[in-house]
């Protein structure tokens, strides 16, 4: 761990969206490495020199330390350490607040050279614009601003103008663990080229960048009405004295990475940058979430890189308040997790291209943990992420980073016995059917890793969570819904279509087919899991139980008239699911019933059946609808399955996706705020490969 070092910060204090310089001087003879942890995330450079970035997301009671070798970057003698940390301070989904804080040592030869303490030397930043708490999204957490006024060559010059002594940061653990994953590769600019420019107004007064970008009234121009050199790099803008001029950056295709440019203007100049997965409405989709960051040119050459915040996006706009500029450069730098990425050798150029999309989507959607989605939210959630391992072990052969999550994942437990939606998060709103998918998580990690290390280490979460289940089961076999509490809301979600993307918990008590579903396959994976870990007398228990409730789900859900499982018992008696029945076909509650029916309505996926509508499930859910045919019939339904995987996903590549979308319905589902890279749906690639697609 830490020799000497302390956790310090700036005698100012802290406050939500606060970036703070620290400079440290050592000596070295050949070489370092440094070891460094911050609340909330970290940029170091080693003489002016880009060294490490990315804080690992933990808990605040739990911290992670990353070990990184530095000598690349060092010289013989005396060297300079900067580090920037951009300390959060909110809750979103991606981060659980807790005290700001650096600590960080450089070694040579396990003697300690630098280290974090009282006379390490801090200020504020000026160049990054600390306090505008411009939210993105509330999942997410805050964009930034940058001006370029500020004074931006301290982390060269070692300048200490304005700096003071730090003071130690009190609250903050010390419970240190070492990096669970790899660190994240930063790759080589993108190829990226124009798409469209010209000239833009903003229609009435600037009031806040979410609206701006969106709405401005954009003027086309040709390249060569508006200035000189060709839609690649370097392009020189010159209008007319009263006009402004924007361009819009193609990177070909959905990226996760760091904005990078390099652009020269005649005179300071506000810019704006939006981003977005597509130009459906002629330009970055910025107004349905905050998708921007604000800038402030000065005169001369402005070249910027920013390692806080990723963005998730094929499209950039630029936004610049002056008549001329000559862009070298505008993209990302995509910055990924490192992987073995496979080669598909399927059946044929539609399959082979399939699998190769849905690898990017996972490459997308993992960074220090796995990502619902790269865009909008990049949060770690049980149900995505159950698909996202289950593809990667096929995919990536990869276990390091599925066990990380859901090691992290465990920490995640709150004070009513469920498990966080998010992890780690400051927002919280429950769906107590995805805590059920982390029994299905880690026994499939154990099928694949065949590591068993994990469950037994987390085996006290495991049964408490179970616990919190199996306790609310009433004397007619059921778990009764879950309500609203002093903890705070819940959501009783399933998938998005009607019926099944549920609302908060109220006090009535009902009972949900779905809910009971997911338990009985949570109790039969974890009797699986109790069979690895030598806990044999729990799992008999824990099967003999979904034993019982497979059979009061049958009671109480199956109509013997329709010969499908209604999903409540208290509505839409009339609105059939195919999730539901897919679950209960999965599940077992079906084995003893008529599932002719069933099984014409999961073939389907929905849709008129003597008359009864029957709601198809969304992408996501294809894997509980798949497995119970499969688990039925593997060899009729087989070409079944193919065929629809490659109905659906052709029609994704033909609307130019180059990563596939969290629901079919694309850019305009989630009232237009649908995203076009989504983890959990890179299905293809399990059934492709257990199907020998």
């Amino acid at each position: 761990m830490f020799k000497k070092a302390r956790w310090i910060w700036t005698a100012a204090g802290q406050s939500p969206d606060l970036y703070v310089n620290f400079i440290k001087k050592f000596n070295c003879e050949k070489g370092a490495t440094l070891k460094i942890a911050a609340d909330s995330d970290y940029t170091v450079y080693v003489n002016g020199k880009l060294a490490a970035f990315g804080q690992y997301a933990c808990y605040p009671e739990r911290k992670v330390f990353d070990t990184v070798d530095i000598s690349e970057y060092t010289v013989k003698g005396e060297n300079l350490l900067a580090v920037t940390v951009w300390y959060f301070g909110a809750p979103f989904f991606t981060y659980k607040p807790g005290n700001a804080g650096l600590i960080f040592e450089t070694e040579e030869n396990g003697s300690v050279t630098a280290y974090s303490d009282t006379e390490t030397l801090c200020r504020k930043a000026d160049d990054y614009i600390s306090g505008m708490r411009h939210a993105i999204s509330g999942q997410l957490g805050f964009s930034y601003h940058y001006d370029f006024g500020g004074k931006t060559g301290w982390n060269v010059s070692g300048e200490t103008d304005g700096f003071e002594k730090s003071v130690i940061a009190d609250g903050i653990s010390y419970n240190f663990i070492p990096r669970p994953v790899k660190k994240l590769v930063l790759k080589d600019r993108m190829k990226a080229k124009m798409t469209m420019q010209g000239v833009f107004d903003y229609p009435v007064e600037r009031v806040n960048t979410q609206t701006d970008m969106q709405h401005a009234a954009l003027s086309f121009r040709f390249p060569s009405e508006i200035g000189k050199g060709s839609t690649s790099f370097p392009f020189e803008f010159c209008a007319k004295n009263d006009e402004k001029v924007f361009f819009t950056i193609d990177l070909g295709k959905e990226t996760s990475g760091f904005l990078d440019f390099d652009i020269t203007v005649p005179e300071d100049a506000d810019m704006e940058v939006g981003y977005g997965e597509h130009l459906v409405d002629g330009r970055c989709r910025t107004s349905i979430r905050d998708f921007t960051a604000d800038f402030k040119l000065k005169a001369g050459r402005n070249e910027f890189l920013n390692t806080f915040r990723r963005f998730g996006c094929r499209y950039l706009q630029f936004f610049i308040h002056t008549n001329r500029a000559t862009v070298n450069y505008a993209g990302l730098r995509p910055t990924e997790y490192p992987v073995n990425i496979k080669k598909p050798e399927l059946s044929g150029l539609l399959r082979n291209t399939i699998y190769e999309v849905c690898e990017n989507t996972l490459i997308q959607c993992m960074h220090e943990h796995y990502e619902d989605c790269p865009w909008r939210e990049q949060s770690l959630y049980t149900m995505d992420s159950r698909n996202q391992m289950l593809c990667g072990y096929y995919a990536f052969k990869e276990y390091a980073f599925p066990r990380a999550c859901l090691d992290l994942i465990s920490q995640g437990m709150r004070e009513d016995g469920i498990l966080s939606l998010c992890y780690p998060a400051g927002s919280d709103f429950p769906i107590p059917s995805f805590s059920l998918m982390y029994f299905i998580q880690m026994r499939e990690y154990i099928d694949h890793s065949r590591d068993k290390s994990l469950a037994k280490e987390v085996y006290p979460v495991l049964t408490r969570l179970m616990k919190t289940f199996t306790d609310k089961i009433g004397e007619n076999g059921l778990c009764d819904n879950f309500k609203n509490s002093d903890v705070g809301a819940i959501w009783n979600f399933y998938e998005w279509s009607p019926t099944m993307d549920g609302g908060e918990g109220n006090a009535k008590t009902s009972y949900e087919a779905p809910l009971n579903a997911d338990l009985s396959l949570a109790l039969q994976n974890l009797a699986a899991i109790c069979a690895y870990i030598g806990k044999d007398a729990d799992g008999m228990k824990y099967a003999e139980t979904a034993f019982k409730l497979n059979k009061a789900i049958k009671d109480k859900f199956y109509n013997n008239k329709t010969k499908l499982f209604n999903s409540f018992d208290d509505r839409h008696f009339d609105d059939y699911s195919v999730l539901t029945n897919a679950l209960c076909l999965l599940c077992g509650a079906a084995d003893d019933v008529d599932k002719s029916v069933i099984l014409q309505i999961l073939e389907k996926n929905g849709g008129q059946i003597d008359g009864i509508n029957v709601i198809p499930n969304t992408l996501s859910m294809n894997s509980f609808r798949f497995d119970a045919l499969l688990k039925y019939n593997a060899k009729k339904y087989r070409d079944v399955i193919l065929d629809e995987i490659d109905r659906d996903y052709l029609y994704m590549l033909r609307k130019d996706a180059t990563a596939f979308w969290e629901t079919i319905k694309g850019d305009f589902d989630f009232g237009y705020a649908g995203s076009l890279c989504h983890g959990w749906s890179a299905l293809p690639i399990y059934y492709y490969e257990i199907l020998n697609g």
